[in-house]
Order: structure tokens, then C-alpha cells, then sequence
């Protein structure tokens, strides 16, 4: 955002910061964060908006501003946090010498990481900081990435691309300086959740469709603060919220998440599985069985909570094919209290929507006046599947009733759900069947949508009008249209800051490069002689014609 002050008058520069509603259902990644929530969001709007420089005022003399990589940074925007004024990280840190160990200089992430660990016996008033230590893991994740974009920036005019023709043709007119061929390169795929980074993942999880088929499952895992890992340890200081630990929520769900993978693939039921061939448990209810492959992606939005979402493959002898099999994976009916009253528990306080609708008109989920979940769903005596595929859970109209909020819902209120997940679990875990083959772009463009957004703008109070930041911008630029209006929420920047992983998929995804002969991407430096670029033996090779060699090698063979 703007950092300068009114030059006519610096002690009369009041702002309203307006955040934009969008009412329209599809539009997830911009929806408003729940209110009580902190939240960082940033915005581009001059040259030097990657700074994140703070502005000190001393008692005498002009103001000075103080840079992300000065070492007084963070005491200086958080002296309640530290009161002694403790130096933060600088570029020149050093990580204690290790015999054999190639990494020297100690990292920003790692300084951030460093200082976040919730240490035995010793009492840290950061850790301790509530709403400020919210404020703290989004300030240190939003350096942490803008020196990762300020990289990738830095080096826009260093790495340049062409085609291999290309090369060879600027080498025929003599053209040997590699300064003014190639075109820019912006972000990379290589960059976390930036949106290469992302439909890269959307293609690898669409060439596991062409060799599995469609998944059969889409699981949604949301992080329960009431878990007893997380309730240890705000049992420990007194008056703790989870709210305020997003760093321990981050941890738990970390671990919860690779169990949750863990129960899906490795209890043998069914005895050894086959080679290529990852196994998931029944337990006395039976779970998705015999599990191909797996892909998951750890959102967070904007209401708090990290959650998981997950698409299964499975063996093609368990896949479901009639409304029998759907009733025997998955369920949407309040349990008997009297014949389960454990489950019938964990189904009304965690898988229980709402209320909305007219019992509850200001529900998140209301979008013209209408649940955009489409709850309450209709009663069904049978599972069964309409005219498009879509799968209409079992939802008896039976006596069962759970009550949210001072309102009684019955099972037009369920989120279909896995018996034998949340019995393990104790979580909400949505357990969705996608066998509709026109779902499957839709599921994977959903969970690789990328980082949440905001759209907003910012007003002078003395003036009618609004500006919009991101309108300010003449130049297509990847690296800021990544960055503004890009929405942190504490629970994303601790998650960010110990390197937890954002997707992971099973099985792996080699990438065959496709292209024309002699048409091939070659990456190279600008100050380098073509001749040095087209001798190196690497040049023009790709997994394509690595490939094509090989099969021809065979041929001859």
C-alpha cells in the first residue's frame, strides 16, 4: 500500500479501507474473511511496492525508513514483543558451523522458522503475543515471499528463452550476442502457488486421470480445534486460545493430515497388495478400498482453519456402480443416539450444515437468498443417481434430530460423511462420490485455484471517489498480478514458514516435453556467446528427444 504521507499535511491523511463483496458462488478465492479474523493483504500500487519498508520518525530530523533485511525490522514494528529490542534476521547471518554441511548462510525462512518453535521450559513472550503474534507470522511470511519474488525479479534479464531454430538462425546472421534474443520469463512453475505453479499440478493430476480413470472420491479433512494435541497444550497457559496458536494448529494438522493418508493407504485388510497398488483400511464399516493413487491440496480461505482436500483413485473391482455401493462408503442420516450414541456425537456437532436458509438468513452460505450448498437438501429414501450422474445421497425423513445453534435440523441438514473416518478422526471430513466424468475438470480447477485474494480499494474519508490499486498497474507483470490483492491469513504464513507441503499426489508425474523438431524451449544467460550455448552438450536435449533416441536405440537393437 502507499507508505508516503501528505506532504501538505501529514497529520491530516485519514483512509477508509473498503474490502469488495462478491456475491457470486464460483468466486471463492475473493470472498471476504470472516469478521474477527486477522489477515495480511497486499497490494501494488508504485515502484517501490515490494519493500515493506517501515517508516521511523525520530524526534529530530526527517524520517528514515527501515528495510525488511535491516535487522531492527520486527522489534521496531512490535516492541511489545520485544521489549529489549532484540536484533532480527540479516543477510549476513551465519548458521553455526557444521563438519560437511554445503548450506553456510542461515535463510530467512529458516530465521522465521527458528523463532516460531515452542521450546520446553522456556517461556516465549513471542509465542505468547495473541493477536500481535498473529500479526507477526503474516508480517514474516510476507517478507519471506516478497524476497523470493524480489529474486525472481531481480533475475527477469539474466535467464532468457528461445526456440532452438531461433538460435540457429540469429548464429546464421551473425547475431552471436544473446542479449537481445530470447523472450522474458515472469514466474515460474517452480515458484510455491504462484499460478504456473498451480496448473502445472492441474496437469500432472489430469495425466493421473488418463492412466487410473476418474477418481471416485473427493474428501475435504478441515482441522478440529478441539483435537486433544491442540487441547494439551492450551491447557499449559491459562486463558491460551487456539485462535491464537496458529503455529501449533499448523503442526497438528500436519501430522493428522499424514495419518489421514496413512489410514487411506497402508492397513492391509485385505491382506498384500499388488505391485503399483496402494491399499486403504475397511475397519468394521468399510472405507474406500484398495486405493490407486491419491492427490491432496492444504487450503485455508479466509475462515480460520486449514483444511484438506483430497481425490482418490481405487481399484476398479471396488468402484462404485450402483446406489448399494454408494450406501455402503458413504452416508448423509443422523446416527440412532441409542444404538451409537459415540457417532451420533461426532455427526451432530461436526457434520451438521448451518443453520441457513430462512432459519438463518445472514448464514456465510447465503447468496440471494438461497444456500449456495443447496441445503436443505430433499429427503430420499434410497441413494440414487439422476439423469447427469450425480449422486443423490440416502436421506430418510427419520425421527433423529441434532441441534446447532438453538435450531433443530434433521438429516436435510447432513454432510454426506465416511463412518470410519470420523470414528478415527474425530473431525469433519466431507466424503463426496465424483464419479460424473464432467466433474473431473471442475474438481481439479478447484483445488488448484491458487492463493485467496481480496478485492478492495482505499478512499480518502474527504473525498467521494475510490481508487482501485490494482488499476494503477499499466504493465502485465506475473510477479504483481500474483501479489496484489493476495490474502495471508495467520494459519497460511505458519504453515509457509516450516516448509509444510501445499499438494503432494501419488504416484509421481514425469513431464514429456511435446514439441516440433528443433522447436524446443532452450534456457540460457544473456552474456553468453550463441556459439558457447549451441556447443554445450545439453543443448536442445529434452525428455522428448531423450525419448525418441531411446525408442530408436531399441529399434536397432
Amino acid at each position: 500500500m502507499k507508505k508516503g504521507r501528505n506532504k501538505e499535511d501529514p497529520t491530516n491523511f485519514n483512509c477508509i479501507f473498503g474490502i469488495l463483496v462478491s456475491r457470486r458462488s464460483f468466486c471463492t478465492r475473493y470472498e471476504p474473511p470472516a469478521s474477527g479474523n486477522l489477515g495480511g493483504i497486499v497490494c501494488v500500487d508504485d515502484s517501490n511496492a515490494s519493500k515493506y519498508d517501515i517508516v521511523v520518525h525520530k524526534k529530530d530530523g526527517p524520517p528514515h525508513r527501515v528495510s525488511k533485511l535491516h535487522p531492527s525490522y520486527m522489534p521496531l514494528q512490535y516492541p511489545l514483543l520485544f521489549p529489549f529490542a532484540e536484533p532480527g534476521w540479516s543477510p549476513g547471518m551465519r548458521l553455526r558451523s557444521v563438519s560437511g554441511a554445503k548450506m553456510r548462510n542461515l535463510t530467512m525462512n529458516m530465521y522465521y522458522s527458528f523463532q516460531i518453535q515452542d521450546r520446553q521450559n522456556m517461556y516465549s513472550l513471542l509465542l505468547n503475543g495473541g493477536r500481535l503474534f498473529q500479526q507477526y507470522l503474516v508480517d514474516a511470511y510476507t517478507c519471506i515471499e516478497q524476497s523470493r519474488l524480489d529474486f525472481v525479479n531481480a533475475n527477469q534479464n539474466i535467464f532468457r528463452s528461445e526456440f532452438v531454430a531461433g538460435l540457429y538462425d540469429a548464429l546464421a546472421r551473425c547475431d552471436n550476442d544473446a542479449h537481445d534474443i530470447g523472450k522474458r520469463i515472469f514466474l515460474p512453475s517452480s515458484f510455491t502457488g504462484g499460478p504456473r505453479y498451480m496448473y502445472k499440478h492441474y496437469q500432472d493430476g489430469l495425466a493421473i486421470c488418463r492412466v487410473y480413470g476418474s477418481p471416485q472420491y473427493f474428501i475435504t479433512f478441515t482441522c478440529n480445534v478441539k483435537w486433544p494435541e491442540i487441547s494439551r497444550h492450551l491447557d499449559m497457559v491459562e486463558g491460551l486460545q487456539a485462535q491464537n496458536c496458529p503455529d501449533i494448529i499448523a503442526r497438528v494438522f500436519r501430522i493428522k493430515v499424514q495419518q489421514f493418508l496413512r489410514f487411506m493407504r497402508s492397513d492391509r485388510t485385505f491382506g498384500d497388495v499388488v505391485a503399483g497398488i496402494e491399499q486403504c483400511c475397511l475397519l468394521k464399516s468399510e472405507l474406500i478400498s484398495l486405493s490407486f493413487a491419491d492427490l491432496y491440496t492444504i487450503e485455508f480461505q479466509k475462515r480460520g482453519l486449514p483444511h484438506c482436500h483430497t481425490l482418490i483413485w481405487v481399484a476398479s473391482a471396488y468402484k462404485v456402480r450402483d446406489a448399494a455401493d454408494v450406501d455402503r462408503y458413504i452416508s448423509a442420516e443422523i446416527p440412532d443416539p441409542v444404538v451409537d450414541p459415540a457417532l451420533h456425537k461426532i455427526v451432530t456437532d461436526l457434520m451438521m450444515h448451518g443453520p441457513c436458509g430462512l432459519a438463518r438468513p445472514a448464514s456465510p452460505c447465503m447468496r440471494d437468498n438461497r444456500c449456495s450448498k443447496s441445503f436443505p437438501k430433499m429427503f430420499e429414501c434410497n441413494s440414487r443417481f439422476d439423469k447427469d450422474g450425480y449422486v443423490h445421497y440416502r436421506r430418510r425423513d427419520s425421527p433423529h434430530r441434532a441441534t446447532k445453534n438453538g435450531i433443530l435440523l434433521d438429516n436435510s441438514y447432513v454432510v454426506p460423511y465416511n463412518e470410519a473416518l470420523i470414528r478415527h478422526f474425530n473431525g469433519h471430513i466431507n466424503v463426496e462420490h465424483c464419479g460424473w466424468n464432467m466433474m473431473i475438470k471442475y474438481l481439479f480447477k478447484y483445488i488448484s485455484k491458487g492463493a485467496d485474494r481480496v478485492r478492495f480499494c482505499i478512499t480518502r474519508s474527504e473525498e467521494a471517489g475510490a481508487v482501485s490499486p490494482a488499476a494503477t498497474v499499466p504493465v502485465i507483470n506475473e510477479v504483481q498480478n500474483f501479489v496484489d490483492g493476495r490474502y495471508i491469513c495467520p494459519h497460511e504464513a505458519s504453515w509457509r514458514i516450516i516448509n509444510f507441503p501445499i499438494h503432494e499426489r501419488t504416484p509421481a508425474v514425469e513431464v514429456l516435453a511435446v514439441h516440433l523438431q528443433n522447436m524446443q524451449n532452450v534456457t540460457f544467460k544473456e552474456n553468453l556467446q550463441l556459439q558457447a550455448i549451441i556447443r554445450n552438450p545439453s543443448f536442445g536435449k529434452t525428455t522428448l528427444t531423450k525419448w525418441l533416441e531411446r525408442t530408436n536405440d531399441h529399434r536397432m537393437v
